[in-house]
């Protein structure tokens, strides 16, 4: 039986020697049967737990969500040092010649005074170091969630000019989309409302997209809002001692809307 007393001192050290001992054969069975694939979703969620804690200002949440993702990176380590790939030791390499490879302007000759110039020369150094890349729109990872993907890929067309001049332009065509999906809805065909409403989301992302505004963010917000007033009406109906005629939902949403702008 492994003390927790005989572990190193050291806190990377005594992590490591943990992990380390939870994927041998007599360590955890839940840890020894973990892949890369199995714990995809799992480090999914940590990382909309920790956005959770970042927006609620919450810093021991933050704290404990920050040491969730690092587990997740020692598993994968580990799991690849195990099949003779490489040791979490690797990855401190690969990142700290990153660092030092895409910051010449701190540690090198290199001059950049704006955040603007430092954009540049990062795109820059990227491009080097994917020669395989024919498109400006390789890399963009499959898994996005879709407002961010949408979001990533205007943002790449804009640099060949593909873009809107001002927020007027995506404005007009959320406007048009509009119109468009009641005309599908008129003629009842679902595969065209399908391709409208996709159309109409990708335009407000165009338009939330050049005023500034991350479209994840916003539409987390009004979820949050939406879920906050739901959760009051369903507490306000539940409740015995609230009377029955002024159980009256648009009267309620509008004291939910007062309670929760």
């Amino acid at each position: 039986m492994n003390q927790p007393e005989s572990l190193p001192l050291d806190p990377l050290l005594r992590v490591l020697t943990i992990m380390t001992i939870l994927r041998s054969p007599q360590g955890c069975p839940w840890d020894r049967e973990q892949t890369h694939r199995s714990l995809k979703t799992k480090l999914i969620e940590e990382c909309y737990e920790l956005l959770e804690a970042i927006d609620q200002e919450d810093q021991f949440s933050m704290k404990e969500e920050l040491a969730d993702i690092l587990l997740h990176v020692l598993f994968h380590a580990q799991i690849a040092q195990e099949e003779g790939n490489f040791s979490f030791w690797d990855v401190l390499d690969y990142l700290s010649a990153k660092l030092i490879r895409r910051h010449p302007h701190v540690f090198g000759s290199q001059s950049a005074s704006t955040t603007d110039e430092v954009y540049k020369n990062w795109e820059k150094i990227k491009k080097e170091e994917k020669p395989d890349r024919e498109s400006l729109f390789d890399g963009i990872p499959i898994y996005l969630p879709a407002l961010i993907k949408a979001m990533k890929l205007q943002s790449k067309a804009s640099k060949i000019n593909l873009d809107w001049k001002d927020s007027q332009g995506p404005l007009s065509k959320i406007q048009e989309e509009l119109s468009e999906i009641q005309e599908a809805c008129k003629e009842k065909n679902e595969v065209k409302i399908k391709k409208e409403i996709g159309d109409l989301l990708f335009s407000v992302v165009n338009f939330s997209r050049l005023l500034g505004i991350d479209p994840e963010e916003a539409l987390a917000e009004s979820s949050l809002i939406f879920e906050k007033r739901c959760r009051f009406i369903e507490q306000e109906l539940k409740n015995d001692s609230y009377p029955e005629a002024s159980k009256d939902l648009d009267k309620l949403w509008q004291k939910a809307k007062e309670k929760y702008p």
